[in-house]
């Protein structure tokens, strides 16, 4: 049973993550190539971080947890930018496949290498052994949320 405390420290944990991730949004807007949001930045970050060559539209809204419409204008921002190419899903008339493109590779590799001074900053002060001990925790609490009930 949940005690008033475990309450308190699952809030305080809570509010510890949503300052953490602040901090990162802040530094990722100052880092990545000038015009281009965080959003748009993890979204160049997902086709990287799971070696997919093109993923439909209404998956990448779905992952990100954004409405179709809201995704397609992340996806058409980063299209202007010759970030990403869209081509119809040909068996169906309201989806598309995203994909990104060499220049988007290049944009997502260019900001880390702007944030590689603090990341080896961050680093020094914590330790790869609480990272990864902490990564560990991070994914199975992002889990656990991934598979609520109301997804």
């Amino acid at each position: 049973m949940n005690t008033p405390n475990d309450e308190r420290t699952v809030l305080h944990l809570f509010t510890e993550m949503a300052i953490v991730e602040h901090l990162l949004r802040n530094r990722y807007d100052r880092a990545t190539p000038a015009g281009m949001t965080t959003g748009q930045f993890g979204l160049l970050g997902h086709f990287i971080r799971n070696g997919v060559p093109r993923e439909r539209l209404s998956l990448l809204a779905w992952a990100f947890q954004d409405s179709d419409e809201y995704m397609a204008e992340k996806v058409s921002t980063l299209v202007a930018r010759d970030m990403l190419s869209t081509t119809p899903v040909v068996d169906t008339n309201d989806d598309h496949w995203v994909e990104i493109t060499d220049v988007g590779r290049e944009a997502h590799a260019q900001a880390l290498a702007e944030i590689k001074p603090e990341v080896e900053q961050f680093i020094e002060g914590i330790g790869m052994e609480d990272l990864r001990t902490t990564l560990r925790v991070v994914q199975e609490i992002r889990r656990t949320l991934d598979n609520l009930p109301d997804r």
